[in-house]
């Protein structure tokens, strides 16, 4: 093989590498964002006692957020959530903390995950702010809106660690692994909504 054809080879194995490691990025942005996903469901596992609105209103008579929002669901997915993070990011600092798919230090794991959860979680309060808004009962169809509110509020959470936050979603590769939360979330929302269900920790399969 002469010089030129040595030039070819070594561009194509250069192009396939860089498309694997865009590619990578789809799955690197879904694990990151693990700790909102789990703090959603895991706010309804947690949830009962008492409203985070204490039950007040608003001048239109609707609640705040309604009795589905309670203290003991935000302190729960949170605690669930950030206990993923840090969990997820062990292995990677013992054997390769260097690796695209390490959260960091354990510190900043904690933090990070930390962040993700609770912002979820008030994005998901959000969600049923407007609701009630909109004079939606506990439990109504909003589409869209009950898709995505908490993945919006960990994103938009996730920005006050910019440093973390920029390269694994917001930057370069990551808008593919952005674009696929995106797109996976209705259904992994129907998914998990329908356990609930199923074992009697959401009234709809929705």
């Amino acid at each position: 093989m002469g010089p030129a054809g040595a030039v070819g080879v070594t561009y194509i194995r250069g192009s396939l590498l860089r498309r694997l490691m865009a590619l990578d990025a789809i799955p690197q942005a879904v694990w990151f964002f693990l700790p909102a996903f789990v703090a959603n469901p895991m706010a309804v596992v947690c949830g009962g006692g008492t409203p985070i609105d204490f039950g007040r209103t608003l001048s239109d008579g609707e609640r705040i957020f309604g009795d589905g929002k309670t203290w003991r669901g935000l302190v729960g997915g949170t605690a669930f959530g950030t206990v993923l993070g840090l969990l997820l990011s062990l292995p990677f600092e013992i054997l390769d903390p260097a690796s695209s798919w390490s959260f960091g230090p354990p510190a900043g794991a904690f933090g990070a995950s930390a962040i993700l959860a609770f912002g979820a979680l008030l994005g998901d309060l959000g969600g049923a702010f407007i609701k009630r808004r909109l004079h939606k009962p506990r439990g109504a169809k909003a589409p869209l809106l009950d898709q995505y509110d908490f993945v919006v509020g960990g994103l938009l959470a996730s920005l006050a660690i910019s440093a973390w936050s920029v390269p694994r979603f917001f930057s370069g590769d990551a808008l593919l692994g952005l674009l696929a939360i995106i797109v996976i979330t209705p259904a992994l929302h129907r998914a998990v909504n329908l356990v609930g269900y199923r074992i009697g920790k959401k009234h709809e399969p929705w």
